[in-house]
């Protein structure tokens, strides 16, 4: 029987079976409002709003359940670009994006801009540089390409321990921001929801591995997609008379301009390299929202960009995500459909941010202690602001507001029903699994594919492979759970943090080994310990001395640092085989059988081992 290579079809009835899953969560949604109003307790209506969340997240995972390699670790690349898409887009930020962000933009306005165009910059570098041709290739992950690529275990190897010091602080800052949105809607200490966070990650994740990734995946970013606009479109409406305040702020904006200008806010000029971003807990205001450059200054905004940029492309979580999809053009339109969805969150966290702001201005200036605005006080309430002093009249800068507290605090400010508020903090509870679901997975791909089965040229049975990554998978989630309990780390810096790791020692490396054929193994070797020694470096200072750059923004030394290492290195050694030529070269054609695939088929062939 010939050997075909096609493109791998997806199931067609998927869109009747998330059609259903939606139909089910706008459902539940309803019937927890119409509780509310008929007086049931608000414990028991946060508790049953997480519980349908949970329930339908774990299912759809437990579905994806099966014992075949290829669907493990790739999903069998049956995954349709929009679903990918949506994934993408909500696994970039992470929950710890989502929450970060929103709450950044309130408190600082538009110099937190850098954080949303940095995401969404990054994913548009991947699809034009990096996204497409590692799907061509196919492997299952980037150490798995670059060790293929260069034909050295050794770079495999190291380019997998470099990967997962990355995806271990991502791991760690999704279920911080997970425990955070759970204990929002279940009273329980961190000891009790982290284990229950890593139990149903485990639970979702482990039948499948990467195939129920992909699925219940979808699901989480259409319950964070539902959670996030459709109460901005309510706020809009409010605020405006028109649903899209993503293009309807503006005359709102310039409404809270001049009430800012009325109550003296300063006009604060930042250095060129002040890095000032709000962190979690209480903060006040920290300037106008439309001046820019008040705590971050213009040259440090670029270089976070820049940062954040090569970050998202260079992740080794969100490159896994390309070999998912059918073929080459699924990828490319997954990731365009992922630009656009995650620009669509990004307006509309600004939206939400102006909104807030709005009602704070007009409402909350001069309140007194004895005779605070309804919303402020249901705000202070439920721990999303407080007072700090005794002030007989009360300035808005007299009020501290929780960063990771903003998108909850929207419904509450404008008296919505408490149902949008539970459905807001499932939306994030779902980001956060998500964000550490693809973590965690890649991780143990990584350790039974690249750690485990890497050093063999060898490819193992199905048993022995999914049992390798089964069980790191369950090492890695201990891991990260622990790490959630100990690390007392900002979840947004943890994010950063992992994004300039991966962005100063991976993404150099995977951009030259596309697009520069004379790249060698020991050029390989030499630019991602150099990018990744500096990016270390640099963290590991930053606690210790007063550096004029901050950690977060290490790739603009070392992306610098890991390419000249590179070229150095490969022009000093031997020009890589016609075998490898011809490889990079089959890597710039889009159609045709993956790479990776017609390897491990010929190896099959060449040991007669069977299909």
């Amino acid at each position: 029987m010939p050997h075909r290579h096609g493109p791998s079809v997806g199931n067609p009835l998927a869109g009747v079976y998330f059609a259903i899953y939606a139909a089910i969560l706008v459902a539940g949604l309803v019937m927890l409002a119409i509780f509310e109003q008929l007086g049931a307790r608000p414990e028991t209506l946060k508790v049953a709003m997480a519980g349908i969340a949970i329930v339908l997240f774990a299912t759809i995972g437990v579905a994806g359940y099966t014992t075949r390699a290829r669907e493990f670790l790739m999903s069998g690349r049956r995954v349709p670009a929009f679903y990918n898409g949506a994934s993408l887009a909500i696994v970039a930020p992470g929950g710890a994006g989502i929450v970060g962000i929103s709450g950044a933009l309130f408190l600082t306005g538009f110099d937190s801009l850098c954080l949303g165009l940095g995401l969404v910059a990054g994913l548009t570098v991947s699809v034009l540089l990096v996204a497409p041709y590692l799907r061509k290739f196919g492997a299952p992950t980037v150490p798995a390409y670059l060790g293929a690529r260069f034909d050295s275990g050794p770079v495999r190897l190291l380019a997998a321990s470099v990967s997962v010091v990355p995806l271990v602080l991502l791991a760690i800052a999704e279920i911080k921001i997970a425990m955070v949105a759970a204990g929002w809607l279940v009273t329980a200490s961190p000891y009790m929801l982290v284990p229950a966070i890593v139990l149903v990650l485990l639970v979702t994740l482990l039948p499948g591995g990467v195939r129920s990734l992909s699925w219940s995946g979808a699901a989480q970013a259409l319950a964070v997609l539902m959670a996030i606009v459709l109460p901005a479109m309510v706020a809009a409406v409010i605020e405006t008379n028109l649903p899209f305040g993503q293009f309807s702020h503006g005359p709102v904006m310039r409404a809270v301009g001049r009430a800012e200008a009325t109550q003296g806010f300063p006009v604060a000029v930042a250095d060129l390299l002040a890095l000032e971003l709000p962190g979690n807990g209480m903060q006040p205001l920290l300037g106008r929202f439309a001046t820019a450059f008040g705590s971050v200054g213009p040259l440090a905004f670029v270089l976070l960009t820049f940062s954040i940029v090569a970050g998202v492309a260079g992740s080794p979580s969100l490159l896994s995500r390309a070999v998912t999809t059918p073929s080459v053009y699924d990828t490319r339109k997954s990731v365009g459909w992922a630009v656009v969805l995650l620009g669509l969150l990004v307006m509309t966290f600004s939206s939400i941010a102006v909104f807030e702001r709005s009602i704070v201005m007009e409402q909350f200036s001069g309140a007194t202690n004895v005779s605070l605005q309804p919303g402020l006080q249901r705000l202070i309430d439920l721990g999303y602001a407080t007072i700090p002093g005794n002030e007989a009249r009360l300035g808005v800068t007299s009020i501290y507001f929780d960063r990771d507290s903003m998108l909850l605090a929207l419904p509450v400010l404008m008296g919505m029903p408490q149902a949008v508020v539970n459905l807001i903090a499932a939306g994030i509870l779902a980001a956060g699994l998500a964000g550490a679901g693809l973590a965690v997975t890649q991780i143990a791909v990584i350790v039974g594919e690249d750690v485990v089965q890497g050093p063999s040229s060898r490819i193992g049975d199905d048993a022995q492979r999914l049992l390798a990554c089964r069980l790191a998978m369950i090492g890695a989630g201990l891991l990260a759970g622990t790490g959630a309990l100990v690390a007392d780390g900002d979840p947004l810096q943890l994010l950063l943090s992992a994004l300039a790791i991966s962005g100063s020692a991976l993404f150099p490396v995977l951009a030259l080994s596309i697009w520069w054929k004379r790249m060698t193994a020991a050029g390989a070797l030499g630019g991602l310990a150099a990018g990744f020694t500096v990016a270390l470096v640099m963290m590991a200072l930053s606690g210790v001395v007063k550096l004029g750059l901050p950690a977060v923004l290490a790739p603009t030394l070392a992306i610098p640092a890991a390419v000249v290492a590179i070229l150095v290195i490969s022009h000093l050694t031997p020009t890589p085989g016609r075998h490898i030529l011809e490889m990079v070269r089959d890597l710039r054609i889009p159609g045709g059988e993956a790479i990776y695939d017609r390897e491990a088929r010929q190896a099959r062939q060449r040991t007669g081992r069977p299909r």
